[in-house]
């Protein structure tokens, strides 16, 4: 008998699945952590939407004809089995503490190293205790977006905060974080609320937070729209004048010489040494491609080619719309050619704390936002390069071509 022939059973998509189209009438849905996937056909997509929230097997059968619902249960056994929907009996339950770590091994599918990873940030981890722990204040109500492994919300609860609403959309990171606040005797103060911020209710964050805090930054310095998942929860779960961390964020960029076009020839070569087949053609699509990338600007290998510049700086507690077009110049301070140009950020934590991943500050987890062109600029020194940022979503720049200049 299979589990889920349980109809009180509550089943829910994994966060952590993604969805390829192969042009067909069938796609491949899997676990990102997993080798294996499932091929679907179409129709079942009408099952898989139904599971954005928990869900329990009876109401997600209930729709359907006598005749297929021993299919769905079917369906559902296999697409937990590849790790591609999560169940539970009991969500809201506690886990017993006998056999809780064998629990977590069994629920947690998230890539634990990486948390690991970004607590062993000491930079990035110093500076947003320190303004976390000037903000609070004995009645603060805090709000932790995003709070992943929960660190954030364990500063502002040790710091005094009367109660910490912590917001996550993994299920599994949740319950990581949960059961880390029970072990540190958090779990009275911190209230984990499970979901993308942007569909929890404003009525589920009561009362106000009087403090939004945030790591709203990622190697590409605004990704996975998380601008507008700031700007939403400022606007519904913040009280008016209420404190932003960070509450401000400036995006820079300069110019470069990289010589990753010639770089990539040499790869290409080295592709064609070890199969014996000339793929040279491959080289030269590459080469006429602008491409992005997340990697860490090398001062001792690459020459920078203009000083650095502050092209956009945003104010989240004054910011209304989130996507924006902006023209910047950057001048080049050598004679040579530009070919690419580095990303970062400063964010302005408190009003005397900043964090920043600059290639010049000390080092945190985070990379570079390296946006490279098709073809190198030759460039004398005192060249004006015209620019533009733009944000859709996500970061990116671009050469503004002289037909666009007024």
């Amino acid at each position: 008998m299979s589990k889920f022939e349980d109809l009180t059973l509550k089943v829910k998509i994994n966060s952590e699945t993604y969805m390829k189209f192969d042009g067909t009438d069938h796609l491949m849905i899997k676990n990102i952590h997993s080798s294996e996937g499932m091929s679907l056909k179409y129709d079942i997509m009408l099952i898989l939407y139904e599971l954005i929230d928990w869900k329990s097997v009876g109401d997600l059968i209930e729709p359907w004809p006598e005749c297929d619902q021993k299919k769905i249960i079917d369906y559902l056994a296999s697409l937990e089995s590849q790790h591609i929907i999560i169940s539970s009996d009991r969500p809201e339950a506690a886990v017993p503490e006998s056999g809780l770590s064998a629990h977590l091994g069994k629920n947690i599918h998230i890539n634990v190293e990486n948390h690991h990873y970004m607590l062993r940030d000491y930079v990035r981890l110093a500076a947003y205790r320190r303004a976390i722990e000037r903000a609070v204040k004995p009645d603060t109500i805090a709000l932790d977006l995003g709070c992943g492994s929960g660190i954030l919300s364990f500063f502002a609860a040790r710091a005094g905060a009367k109660k910490v609403f912590a917001i996550e959309r993994r299920p599994d990171i949740i319950l990581l974080a949960s059961e880390l606040a029970k072990v540190n005797g958090l779990k009275d103060q911190i209230e984990f609320v499970e979901g993308a911020s942007s569909h929890i209710e404003e009525a589920r964050i009561t009362p106000k937070a009087d403090m939004l805090v945030s790591e709203i930054l990622g190697n590409g310095i605004l990704e996975e729209n998380v601008l507008e998942f700031t700007l939403d929860a400022r606007r519904r779960f913040l009280k008016p004048g209420g404190q932003l961390i960070p509450y401000g964020l400036d995006i820079c960029f300069f110019a470069f010489d990289s010589g990753v076009n010639q770089n990539r020839m040499d790869e290409v070569r080295e592709i064609n040494d070890l199969y014996g087949f000339d793929f040279s053609l491959l080289g030269e699509v590459m080469g006429r491609k602008a491409t992005t990338r997340l990697e860490r600007y090398n001062a001792m290998l690459q020459k920078a080619m203009s000083d650095p510049r502050t092209v956009k700086s945003l104010d989240f507690r004054t910011l209304e719309e989130a996507f924006f077009v902006d023209r910047f110049e950057l001048v080049a301070k050598h004679d040579g050619r530009i070919d690419s140009f580095c990303g970062y950020f400063k964010a302005h934590l408190d009003e005397d704390t900043q964090l920043t991943n600059s290639p010049w500050a000390p080092s945190t987890h985070w990379t570079h936002l390296i946006y490279t062109l098709s073809e190198a600029i030759s460039v004398k020194a005192g060249d004006v390069i015209p620019m533009e940022v733009i944000y859709d979503g996500s970061l990116r720049v671009r050469v503004v071509p002289p037909e666009e200049l007024t």
